[in-house]
């Protein structure tokens, strides 16, 4: 038995088997090609020191980023109690010190960096403050 409608996916779009596009090379040209450009640039070597520091400094803002959506996650989480929360907290506030430092250490000329940090830092802290001052009893 079939039931008309049910192949409807939620877009409202049926689903053909033909291609609604034409087949041709455009994508994989495009494609290629900046495949080609970014495993160039992964082989040449960085002999600038300053270069490698400031994508490790910027991997560490990523991962202060990624604590912080964990911090508001629990935050949304019932089940989740403060105190447990803490030791979260406090990775934040430690891997925020620690970005500052390198940054004023190794960057500080570098005013659109030191703004990203600057940015970063004052988020970072304004949870963390918040959470100290007890605004989330």
């Amino acid at each position: 038995m079939k039931i008309y409608g049910m192949d409807i996916p939620l877009n409202g779009y049926r689903q053909t088997a033909f291609p609604s596009r034409d087949t041709s090379t455009a994508f994989d040209h495009v494609f290629n090609r900046e495949l080609a450009a970014l495993q160039k640039t992964s082989e040449m070597s960085l002999d600038s020191g300053k270069t490698d520091d400031k994508a490790r400094m910027l991997s560490q803002g990523d991962g202060i980023l990624t604590l912080l959506e964990t911090y508001a996650a629990d935050l949304e989480n019932p089940g989740k109690t403060l105190k447990q929360m803490a030791p979260l907290v406090e990775a934040i506030d430690h891997e925020v010190t620690r970005l500052e430092e390198k940054a004023n250490a190794r960057f500080s000329r570098d005013e659109a960096l030191m703004d990203w940090v600057n940015e970063l830092s004052l988020t970072a802290r304004v949870a963390t403050v918040k959470f100290h001052r007890g605004d989330f009893l």
